[in-house]
């Protein structure tokens, strides 16, 4: 596949509400586990309805996680978007995804 070929087909997996969904579902996993780590260090200082929130904010995120996972590599599996793994489509697919997860923690930082 040629190099503009391979990311015509990434720009089009990009503009489906599928990778948006995957791009969502690493966000708020993430933040699950952020969340989760917070639940370690409250339980540290014993004072249990922080302990209890924090645990209920990073299940939610990591169910929401989850949920918007299996959402958007299904929509991509059934729009017929979804690359094989180990392909060149799929290694530029997942090296655009985390460039769009990551971006607007790098753009928060250079500010």
């Amino acid at each position: 596949m040629a190099e503009t070929d391979l990311h015509e087909a990434v720009a089009r997996i990009q503009a489906s509400r599928g990778y948006r969904n995957l791009v969502r579902a690493y966000r708020c996993l993430a933040i699950g586990l952020i969340f989760g780590l917070l639940v370690l260090l409250s339980a540290l200082i014993r004072f249990l309805p922080l302990t209890i929130t924090l645990f209920a904010v990073a299940a939610a995120a990591i169910a929401a996680g989850v949920a918007l996972g299996w959402a958007g590599m299904i929509t991509l599996w059934v729009d017929r978007l979804m690359p094989r793994g180990g392909t060149n489509r799929h290694r530029t697919m997942m090296r655009e995804m985390w460039r769009d997860v990551i971006r607007p923690v790098q753009r928060n930082r250079r500010e």
